[in-house]
């Protein structure tokens, strides 16, 4: 199943069980998920392509690329922008399910993040 989350950022579920899901997300150079919460849940991030800048909480940004494994433990603000020429691919894996986002005003998306 795919779905759009935002504008140029594709989601598709690849595999979903009672306990967990994975994910893969496509998101397009200069293009980002906007930081966010799961209060319920750990989302555990796989960069498969690409480069980016990891959000996380107060403001701070860290650079990504391919091979990284990030964790995103529950209640961890964390989103994401595509700063590179190709399409960032991150396979997410979280657990438990159903896996409920609060997204954040506190921790807009930044200037790196514009296109």
């Amino acid at each position: 199943m795919e779905e759009t989350v935002a504008e140029h950022i594709k989601k598709s579920v690849l595999y979903e069980s009672d306990s967990s899901n994975t994910a893969i997300l496509n998101i397009e150079p200069g293009d980002q998920l906007s930081t966010h919460y799961h209060p319920n849940a750990d989302d555990i991030w796989v960069v498969i392509q690409g480069t980016g800048e990891f959000l996380a909480e107060e403001n701070k940004t860290y650079p990504i690329k391919a091979g990284m494994i990030i964790p995103n433990l529950k209640g961890e603000v964390h989103g994401v922008c595509n700063t590179g020429t190709e399409p960032l691919v991150i396979v997410a894996v979280s657990a438990p399910v159903p896996v409920q986002a609060v997204f954040t005003e506190q921790n807009t998306p930044l200037n790196v993040c514009r296109k």
